[in-house]
């Protein structure tokens, strides 16, 4: 049972930045007394209406007054009254604004999400898709974070990364360091921890679940877990985590991982048949019945996806299920079991060093009875070698599994082999019972995998890095850490801490050369589901799935 069950785990993506596009003009809304000028001695001329804004144009407010700035990816920028902006440069490689008095809240997003730089007086300000307000004048600037990232360097070349619910200030005598903005404080946004990642999920593919998140916010997580811990490279993190049951029959967990340096998250999505009890605690044994179980699952897996992100690059690992049929597994020696008709795996990569900004990467499906009756066909595709990322097919077996046989040989590889033969020189890709890869090129050197255990087999650490047809790679690792970051070690006599609720998180960290030199490093805390266990109030029906 465990080899079918290993198919489950052969997929893997990468989703990331969206594509550079030439930028449109900036549309300023006047209130109040606003005025524009085109050259930095010309004219001040007042604006009546909206007005596009063009580089070398600056605009000016009132005391009483302030301007909406739009752009054509919906970020926005409004300034104060008493305030100056003026926009340097906008083109498709970059945005140049210089902020010389007064203030301003801008909120980016999509394609100004990390080609931004902001100039005051005594500093200068990089955007990393962020929510954020600036003041100004000659003597000082100071920055309040609500979401995202700023990079700020001071006139003296000092530096700093202030990221969410973080205030810092730059005066003449240079850059003082971060302080945390407290949630009571004006300045930070509503809702503002779980809204972290407005900017960064303002992707293609993850932006379904932003509005999602924005009509709900807060107010709308199940259950909110909040820690400081250490991961397994001895960082210091802070992890944060939100539980949402947008529908009755679904869940997502929304993971935060926020180093000095970087700002990392993701989140988990499964969704189901039918309605998934309040104690999600209890849903692991629904997915444990989705497959191989006696009788007929009153309620099962529909799909489940993984996605993390380094705000640059992501990955992504997508499962599709079809519904449950009855299945002769006779050949594993168990008889009538109920497994899905279909899975469908898919490995996706995006990000500014993926040839064409995304692709697929790793394709699976497999299917019970719907390519040949009575088998089950597997047919799997990879990135082909000739550098355009299209998929190229790898491999399509068969295997009989009331056939005994055929299930200690290990199926057949389709395409010039004679099926269920067994003869071992007809099929020498797998062993004999192991569907997983072999530790070598298979498959006529188009794919070669290596699985180890970097800190040793007694070590909680667990590394699977694959090399494609066209050169590129993807190495994923993960760890169970404690708090205080240490690894999980089965040989340990006195290892009792990990049935204690909150003392170990999953860390996963994942690698590729197309991330040019970045990785992906995400933290998840299974307590936060005895949290929300704990939070239960009403005991679930016994018949909750078949309601």
């Amino acid at each position: 049972m465990e080899i079918l069950k290993k198919q489950l785990l052969l997929a893997a993506i990468l989703i990331g930045a969206a594509r550079v596009e030439a930028a449109a003009p900036i549309l300023l809304v006047p209130k109040g007394a606003v005025e524009i000028r085109s050259a930095a001695a010309g004219a001040w001329t007042p604006v009546a209406g909206p007005t596009e804004l063009s580089a070398g144009q600056a605009v000016r407010t009132d005391e009483n007054a302030s301007a909406e700035l739009k752009f054509s990816d919906g970020s926005r920028v409004v300034l104060a009254g008493n305030s100056e902006f003026r926009v340097d440069r906008t083109d498709g490689r970059e945005a140049i604004f210089t902020l010389s008095l007064g203030k301003l809240r801008a909120a980016f997003s999509g394609l100004f999400s990390s080609l931004i730089s902001i100039h005051t007086p005594v500093a200068v300000c990089a955007v990393r898709g962020t929510v954020f307000e600036l003041g100004a004048n000659a003597k000082g600037t100071e920055v309040s974070m609500a979401e995202g990232v700023l990079e700020v360097k001071d006139v003296k070349g000092n530096q700093a990364v202030v990221t969410s619910e973080e205030t810092l200030k730059i005066g003449e005598g240079g850059m003082g360091k971060p302080q945390m903005l407290a949630l009571s404080d004006a300045r930070a946004l509503e809702a503002v921890r779980p809204m972290t990642v407005h900017a960064e999920m303002a992707r293609d593919a993850t932006r379904s679940m932003l509005e999602d998140l924005r009509h709900r916010e807060l107010k709308a997580s199940e259950s909110m877990l909040g820690k400081d811990v250490v991961d397994a490279f001895g960082r210091r993190v802070r992890l944060e985590e939100y539980l949402l049951r947008p529908t009755q029959n679904s869940f997502e967990l929304l993971f935060l991982s926020r180093r000095q340096d970087r700002f990392d998250w993701g989140h988990l999505i499964e969704r189901f048949n039918s309605r998934i009890p309040d104690d999600l605690s209890q849903v692991p044994a629904i997915i444990s019945g989705t497959f191989l179980s006696r009788n007929r699952p009153s309620n099962w897996l529909k799909y489940m996806e993984f996605y993390a992100t380094n705000v640059t690059d992501a990955e992504k690992e997508a499962i599709t299920l079809g519904d449950p049929v009855q299945i002769d597994f006779s050949g594993y020696g168990a008889g009538l079991r109920w497994y899905p008709a279909s899975i469908d795996f898919v490995q996706t990569l995006m990000g500014p060093g993926v040839p064409g900004g995304s692709r697929v990467q790793f394709q699976q499906h497999q299917d019970y009875g719907q390519t040949t009756g009575g088998l089950f066909t597997w047919t799997q595709s990879i990135v082909n070698n000739v550098g355009t990322g299209s998929l190229a097919l790898l491999a399509q077996f068969q295997l009989n599994p009331a056939n005994a046989a055929d299930v200690a040989f290990g199926g057949c590889l389709l395409g010039g082999e004679t099926c269920f033969d067994h003869a071992p020189a007809a099929l020498n890709v797998f062993s004999p019972g192991d569907f997983e890869y072999q530790p070598q090129a298979q498959f006529n050197g188009l794919q070669a995998t290596v699985a180890d255990f970097p800190s040793g087999t007694n070590k909680a650490d667990y590394r699977r890095s694959t090399t494609y047809p066209d050169g590129s790679s993807l190495t994923v690792e993960k760890f169970l850490v404690s708090n205080d970051g240490k690894l999980f070690d089965t040989s340990d006599p006195g290892e009792n801490t990990f049935t204690k609720n909150g003392n170990y998180n999953l860390e996963i960290n994942i690698q590729s050369n197309l991330f040019q030199g970045r990785d992906i490093d995400v933290l998840i805390a299974p307590e936060i589901l005895q949290q929300k266990k704990a939070q239960t109030t009403t005991p679930d029906s016994p018949n909750f799935m078949a309601q």
